[in-house]
């Protein structure tokens, strides 16, 4: 979707359209029709003709009450995503099923700035993900400048020192290396703009950072066996959760891919998935195994609701027909390494190390690493080599050995 630039009661009646043709109950569209409406008037107290996050915010703080944001009940919860709700619509965004309690705010002596930087990002064409992760990062920095009584005009080796340290309390080496290179970036951007001082962003010192700090956890293949056995496949949740683990197992999909599969994904007379991947935007077909089909087409027959969404999973029960989010596929496949009764110790335990370990696996077989890389969807090799660092046989038999000589 563009980002659309509309007056508030546009907005706000786009927003009743849209949840009235989703899946939601007449309640919910009660209740979010009541709080925009309450909006509506108190815009027109204050003079506001448009919709902005901060003017939500304002309202929720005035209207209804809402201080402390770190403390909501589950109605100051549902307020906030009626306004969250509108934002995403405004920005063009895709508008969430499930949204984080504590809204995202930065200083508001830097929201300016924030604002500005973000239209910058948007304008080099990046993507919309991208540009929040890059908010949500210089937002640190902004935060930092606060606390210390500092302003943009002040940055100097000084600042930069006393962040560094800051960073150093509180993140990992990977995590502050991010840190950096955003904040590198917006300094550039800030130049251009005359927010500091020309060449602010050459204080930055060298960035180091290790891509391999963090080493992806994997399982084997009787854990994964051991984790598909204990799904109770006579159910309906039982077929559903069985069809989406076998596309991380045996596929190795993205748990975001796996929410927004659609059921014209499904090519059965060719045996291929085909779908566009959420994080690199490529075109993807992947061969389907005799098990994955047949576990699909008993989902779809006996387990999948009657609904006229297009998504592939959908919930069952109270939110019948609404769509998955990744946080709802780590906890399908938690609760089945519980079961299981496999070591999780020291590992993570998502859906992503199902990924991983499907290309520990293919390495240990010897596929070579193109085709690996083809299969996860990488955009290159240099991403999967990474997963090299896991194997510790296949290393032995690359290792040269070292001759011996006598003293």
């Amino acid at each position: 979707m563009k980002q659309s630039k509309k007056m508030l009661k546009d907005l706000v009646s786009d927003a009743i359209q849209y949840i009235s043709m989703q899946s939601y109950s007449t309640v919910s569209v009660y209740h979010y029709t009541r709080i925009w409406r309450h909006l509506i008037r108190y815009a027109e107290n204050k003079q506001v003709e448009y919709f902005s996050m901060d003017f939500g915010i304002e309202f929720l703080r005035e209207c209804a009450k809402m201080g402390d944001f770190s403390k909501l009940t589950k109605y100051d919860i549902s307020k906030l995503r009626a306004i969250k709700v509108l934002n995403d619509l405004s920005q063009g965004n895709k508008i969430k099923r499930k949204y984080l309690c504590t809204p995202v705010e930065g200083p508001v002596s830097f929201r300016e700035a924030s604002e500005n930087y973000r239209i910058y990002l948007l304008r080099k064409g990046q993507k919309e993900s991208t540009v929040q992760t890059k908010i949500s990062r210089i937002r640190i920095f902004f935060i930092y400048l606060e606390q210390h009584s500092l302003s943009l005009k002040d940055f100097d080796f000084g600042v930069i020192n006393g962040f560094y340290a800051f960073l150093s309390r509180k993140y990992a080496t990977n995590a502050i290396s991010n840190i950096q290179f955003t904040l590198r970036d917006f300094l550039r951007f800030a130049e251009d703009y005359g927010l500091v001082s020309n060449r602010s962003s050459f204080l930055i010192p060298t960035i180091y950072s290790n891509k391999h700090e963090g080493l992806p956890s994997t399982y084997s293949r009787d854990e994964i066996k051991a984790i598909l056995n204990a799904i109770d496949r006579s159910t309906r949740y039982g077929k559903r959760d069985y069809a989406m683990l076998l596309l991380a197992v045996q596929l190795g999909m993205r748990s975001t891919d796996i929410c927004h599969l659609r059921t014209d994904s499904i090519h059965w007379q060719g045996s291929i998935i085909s779908f566009i991947q959420e994080k690199t935007g490529l075109h993807t077909n992947l061969p389907m195994t005799e098990l994955l089909i047949y576990a699909l087409a008993d989902y779809l027959k006996n387990a999948r609701p009657k609904t006229d969404s297009a998504l592939l999973f959908v919930h069952m029960g109270a939110n019948s027909g609404t769509g998955y989010t990744e946080s709802n596929l780590y906890a399908v496949i938690n609760k089945y390494m519980k079961k299981s009764e496999i070591n999780t110790c020291g590992k993570r335990h998502g859906m992503h190390a199902m990924r991983h370990s499907l290309s520990s696996e293919l390495l240990k077989e010897g596929t070579p690493l193109p085709v690996i890389s083809a299969i996860l969807g990488h955009s290159g090799t240099e991403i999967t080599k990474r997963y090299l660092w896991m194997d510790t046989e296949q290393l032995r038999q690359v290792a040269l050995e070292v001759p011996y000589e006598e003293q």
